[in-house]
């Protein structure tokens, strides 16, 4: 079940809107702020380089050569060529029956995988994790429109998941922005609920199953089902719920689908602050964190080292791409078709 149909959707025309008065910028999600990233991006990436894997009817161009809209070349007429195809012009002109090529048209869809769990929610720098990847995901959208393809999304939270088929319309897109600010909006007033001990409830829109317990590994499972051959896959996370069971069912859709794995993470993540008493919550108990530790801040950075080398080796192994990007909008890039030419590099530049 889609949530496209769905009629308690506002509109936003720009990206000018008025804040509420209580707005906590990098921390609260508007519609506006979505749309001004088709103007203002927020992450450059390496684009996966991989053949088509099926045949579909749009703007995205395949390597193989067809018969189509767009013309390619002209070669000499082979036998069982199709003999309406015959330039009769280059026939005439070189005494030789020329064929003409057509590159097909086609139309891509692209998933993004939107994490939205109580981790996102944090930041010590710009903006929320939870912020970032939000603006990620919009941003992939308008790219997406603009190279005529279609463009879908699976938000996924503890206790809701949203599935938005892919589809090119404008309208359907902006219901889809509005799912996402709401899912955002909604997961951040229950996580940071002064009565800690409110009760989840699942959302009633939701397709998951759940047989897992984890509802990352679950949505990827369902995207199985989803995500036809050919199909971009971009998984927007932290990725701290990224198990086995995600890693196999990922794996199962890199076989027919190009995946782009996007970790989010904040600086304070990669290394502990500098020696000192620190305090510390989980926003039920209190505690304090002492940093002097040596060992414990080099084991503290060499957790973060090495799950950021599972994910990127994970991703180049399957032939996608890997992105990593914190809450100071700085990131780098690498492909699998680059991987023995360096990291492709870049700092991202707006709130």
């Amino acid at each position: 079940m889609t949530v496209w149909s769905k009629p308690a959707h506002q509109f936003a025309q720009s990206s000018h809107e008025d804040l509420p008065g209580d707005f906590k910028f990098g921390i609260d999600l508007t519609l506006g702020q979505l749309i001004e990233t088709k103007t203002q991006p927020i992450i450059q990436w390496l684009a996966p380089e991989s053949r088509v894997k099926t045949n579909r009817v749009g703007g995205f161009r395949s390597r193989f050569k067809g018969r189509g809209m767009d013309f390619d070349e002209v070669r000499l007429y082979q036998i069982g060529d199709d003999i309406r195809n015959i330039d009769w012009k280059v026939t005439a002109r070189t005494g030789d029956a020329h064929t003409k090529l057509f590159k097909e048209e086609r139309e891509r869809p692209v998933f993004v995988v939107l994490d939205h769990m109580p981790s996102m929610f944090f930041g010590t720098r710009s903006v929320f994790k939870s912020i970032l990847a939000s603006k990620i995901a919009a941003q992939l959208m308008w790219n997406t429109l603009t190279n005529g393809d279609r463009f879908g999304t699976l938000i996924f939270s503890n206790d809701h998941h949203v599935e938005m088929k892919p589809s090119s319309n404008r309208r359907n897109c902006m219901r889809l922005l509005n799912r996402v600010v709401e899912s955002h909006q909604q997961t951040l007033s229950r996580t940071f609920a002064d009565d800690t001990r409110i009760e989840s409830t699942p959302d009633k829109t939701t397709e998951n199953d759940a047989d897992s317990g984890n509802p990352f590994a679950d949505t990827l499972k369902r995207l199985q089902f989803l995500a036809k051959p050919g199909t971009l896959i971009h998984l927007v996370s932290d990725f701290y719920l990224f198990d086995e069971k995600c890693q196999r069912h990922l794996s199962k859709l890199s076989q027919h689908a190009d995946v782009h794995c996007i970790l989010i993470h904040d600086p304070i993540e990669q290394a502990l602050p500098p020696a000192g008493l620190y305090g510390i919550t989980d926003g039920v108990s209190d505690g304090l964190l002492d940093t002097s530790n040596g060992q414990l801040q080099k084991e503290y950075q060499q957790n973060f080292i090495q799950k950021v080398e599972q994910i990127k080796d994970f991703s180049l192994s399957h032939k996608g791409v890997f992105t990593l990007i914190d809450t100071d909008f700085k990131q780098y890039s690498i492909g699998h078709h680059s991987a023995s030419g360096g990291i492709n590099s870049s700092t991202g530049g707006q709130q």
